[in-house]
């Protein structure tokens, strides 16, 4: 099958990222390019989709697909966000594995390492030299997939409106606890919310705890493995910032130096807050879910809802996780 060596060529290449003298390069220029993105971040997302890629788990995935025995001469735009390092690498191997060519518009924040990645991967595989571009330009296409603001999704359901399109709008991750979690659980669920500072569409924002729940065993944890994320300047400032709105507009608060906790129905929660509220009984946190199901990403808990993940698992999905629950591959499988 033409496609059937891109996972593993694609995994190879990931290897590398820690060994190789380019990739060490290239990791430090997209730090200085984009503060955000740590070194310990970088090398969390290299080595969460290299784990991914392993052949058992590629030979799950894709054993539910008939991938196409050729190419299909279309070309598929790619809008990808960049608020996590290679956040745009699960759209790029759904289009080639699809048997399409892809056109991709790259953030600036993600530039650096999704072209090395990308030329690193046509070095194992030459044949995607003619089917990877990298542009600016969004005409001809076959069909789009975006990922932007619920504002910027507006404009491009409008500007697609011709062709097949997918669009992705914001989303976050949410956590239930039971009230019987251990250290353990609270210093992985501090994973879920702290790694790559709470940037991404997984990143835990809320926590809905049970009522008489005491806060301070979750805090006690993450003010002993999560508080040097406030050493980060742009966390700090973003911290700061909300911390300040919150004092002048008097609204009540838990500060742990690092992070400020607050009691709100709110599922989203901005950099430096996480949300929390209390239930009474099973049906309360099921219900404010199911009804936010459009704006949530992962539940993050031990088993209390049909399909959540175990505390300091939101990070790392797997390849049949497609984002905003849709799935990717068969989409594109459908043109």
């Amino acid at each position: 099958m033409i496609n059937s060596g891109i996972p593993a060529a694609l995994k190879n290449v990931l290897l590398k990222h820690s060994v190789d003298a380019v990739w060490q390069q290239k990791k430090e220029e997209a730090e200085i390019r984009n503060p955000w993105f740590t070194q310990n971040n970088i090398n969390a997302a290299i080595n969460a989709w290299a784990e991914s890629l392993s052949e058992d788990k590629v030979s799950r995935w894709l054993g539910t697909y008939e991938l196409r025995p050729a190419l299909s001469g279309k070309t598929v735009g790619v809008i990808m966000a960049g608020n996590l390092p290679l956040v745009g690498l699960h759209d790029l191997l759904c289009v080639l594995l699809a048997g399409h060519n892809i056109r991709i518009k790259l953030s600036k924040d993600d530039e650096v390492l999704m072209k090395h990645l990308v030329s690193l991967l046509i070095a194992e595989v030459p044949d995607l030299d003619s089917r990877i571009e990298f542009s600016e330009n969004f005409k001809g296409l076959d069909a789009a997939i975006a990922t932007g603001s619920n504002n910027s999704n507006r404009y491009f359901e409008y500007y697609f409106r011709h062709i097949p399109h997918l669009l992705r709008g914001h989303r976050n991750g949410v956590a239930v606890l039971s009230g019987n979690e251990s250290e353990k659980d609270f210093i992985a669920l501090g994973e879920d919310v702290f790694r790559f500072f709470g940037l991404g569409c997984r990143n835990v924002t809320h926590v809905f705890l049970p009522q008489g729940q005491s806060l301070e065993p979750m805090c006690r944890a993450w003010e002993n493995n999560c508080f040097e994320v406030i050493h980060h300047h742009k966390y700090a400032n973003n911290y700061n910032y909300h911390k300040s709105l919150l004092l002048m507009n008097l609204d009540p608060h838990l500060d742990l130096g690092f992070v400020l906790l607050k009691e709100t129905a709110d599922l989203y929660a901005p950099v430096g807050i996480v949300g929390f509220s209390y239930y009474a009984k099973p049906e309360d946190y099921l219900n404010v879910i199911e009804a936010n199901r459009s704006k949530i990403q992962v539940v993050v808990s031990s088993g209390l809802t049909p399909d959540s993940v175990d505390f300091g698992h939101a990070q790392e999905p797997e390849l049949w996780d497609y984002a905003d629950g849709v799935d990717t591959l068969a989409w594109l499988l459908t043109f």
